[in-house]
């Protein structure tokens, strides 16, 4: 077998069709074995090697299992793993001297297609208790780079983070199954980190984390990056914690963010935005989803959408949230919806549109504490109006509209419910309801309550 093959590429221009030979690289013509056992990270890592050498082209996973550790990534370079090809993690830390299964950085124009597997063997950097050990993460680490597709494939176990393109631009998943150990604490699906012009569709994720999350961190010498320009459509989701969420990590702005025709099941939380460190998320849309939600591992309580602005530490500035729109979402759970600010920082021009909650139970909320996103650490004198018992809690927002909001109780019992607002709202500006449809959780409490609040049009 030749270390070098060629097959044709076929690219349609204004209706002409031009052929251009693509090089590819078989991994075993460079003595992968792909039998699962032997360690086939040099062999792996001479294909791509090869392949950049030659200005670019396909390194390719014909069937079989090749273990590897990490695997250093570059440009021009796609890699196609066979629908009947396993790439496998190792589950010896030793092999991965970064710290990743596939890293990259600095490049351009790279590719993951193929139909195959990237299996991380996640379980086993976890004790019989699913506590973490020493382990890879994120898996899939791509730095500073430009032009990355993740396409058609299916990732499975990652031991922690997933996939996390960073300080990135142009950025297309589209079609693949992410599918961890919903046990797996920090097993996160997609991490969207200080990129610009991201594209995420037609997805399966399951995760013991995060499934789809956007966050601002600060790189190695303190500059930090916007999130910006980012679609997420079509995707089935399945979260322990949050299936789509901005934040925590919050040093830097989000901007222009649409979520999409996406279905979300069992999951602690739908839907958040969690501003800890002072950057600003603004044009955020939410439209045409449905959820589920489910107690976190079996416990805790459910919060189906969650917006907050609280302070990190002391020393955190504030953050601001501003142009954010929630339309035609319907939620099953038994949990409240939170949205606040602070005194300092109040949202701003917030919506709800067609938005329909079907309760599904009453949770006990007495010494309720609102969902923090993984951080327990914050700022002194922190407003928390968790154990508020209302089905949409509302508190430091100027500008709110709700029309056609409905809340549905569970159909009565012997036992009397507790008591439920539809509606409670503290220290609001500029509040508008229409439609609204539904009533309290049961006779003699009310069903809207706004307090401290001005220029409110129920």
């Amino acid at each position: 077998m030749t270390r070098k093959s060629f097959g044709l590429v076929f690219l349609f221009t204004a209706g002409l069709a031009a052929a251009e030979p693509a090089s590819v690289f078989d991994v075993k013509a460079f003595g992968a074995t792909g039998n699962g056992h032997t360690l086939d990270t040099p062999a792996i890592q001479k294909a791509i090697e090869a392949c950049a050498t030659a200005g670019g082209g396909v390194v390719y996973f014909p069937t079989g299992r090749f273990l590897t550790g990490t695997l250093t990534l570059r440009g021009h370079l796609t890699l196609r793993l066979s629908p009947a090809a396993v790439l496998l993690g190792s589950t010896n830390m030793a092999d991965y001297p970064v710290k990743h299964l596939l890293y990259a950085q600095g490049v351009e124009h790279f590719t993951i297609d193929g139909g195959g597997v990237i299996d991380g063997q996640g379980d086993a950097f976890f004790d019989k208790e699913m506590k973490p050990l020493p382990r890879p993460s994120p898996l899939i680490e791509i730095w500073d780079s430009h032009d990355i597709r993740i396409e058609g494939v299916t990732v499975r176990n990652a031991p922690a983070w997933t996939i996390h393109p960073k300080n990135c631009d142009d950025v297309k998943i589209r079609g693949i199954s992410l599918l961890n150990n919903l046990r797996a604490i920090n097993s996160d699906g997609i991490d969207i980190d200080s990129t610009r012009n991201v594209i995420i569709s037609d997805c399966h994720i399951e995760a013991g984390d995060d499934c789809i999350v956007l966050k601002t961190t600060k790189r190695g010498d303190g500059a930090v990056q916007p999130v910006e320009n980012v679609v997420v459509t079509n995707c089935v989701l399945v979260s322990a914690a949050t299936a789509l969420k901005l934040g925590t990590e919050s040093h830097g702005d989000f901007r222009h963010v649409l979520f999409s025709n996406c279905v979300i099941r069992e999951s602690r939380t739908g839907l958040a935005l969690l501003a800890k460190d002072g950057g600003t998320m603004e044009d955020v849309r939410f439209s045409n989803i449905t959820m589920t939600t489910a107690p976190k591992w079996g416990q805790g309580l459910e919060w189906p959408i969650v917006v907050d602005t609280e302070k990190r530490t002391n020393e955190s500035r504030l953050s601001r949230v501003r142009d954010v729109s929630f339309s035609d979402i319907i939620i099953y759970t038994k949990g409240r919806v939170m949205v606040g600010g602070q005194p300092d920082s109040a949202l701003e021009n917030v919506s709800f549109r067609n938005v329909t909650m079907r309760v599904t139970g009453f949770e006990q909320i007495k010494a309720a504490k609102k969902m923090r996103g993984g951080s327990n650490t914050v700022a002194e004198n922190t407003v928390d109006y968790a154990a508020t018992p209302a089905a949409f809690i509302f508190n430091q927002v100027h500008g709110l509209a709700l029309d056609g909001v409905e809340i549905i109780w569970p159909p009565a019992t012997k036992e009397p419910a507790p008591e439920r607002r539809a509606i409670y709202g503290d220290r609001l500006e500029d509040v508008r309801v229409t439609a609204l449809r539904g009533e309290a959780s049961g006779p003699g409490f009310k069903a809207v309550v706004f307090e401290n609040s001005t220029r409110v049009q129920p």
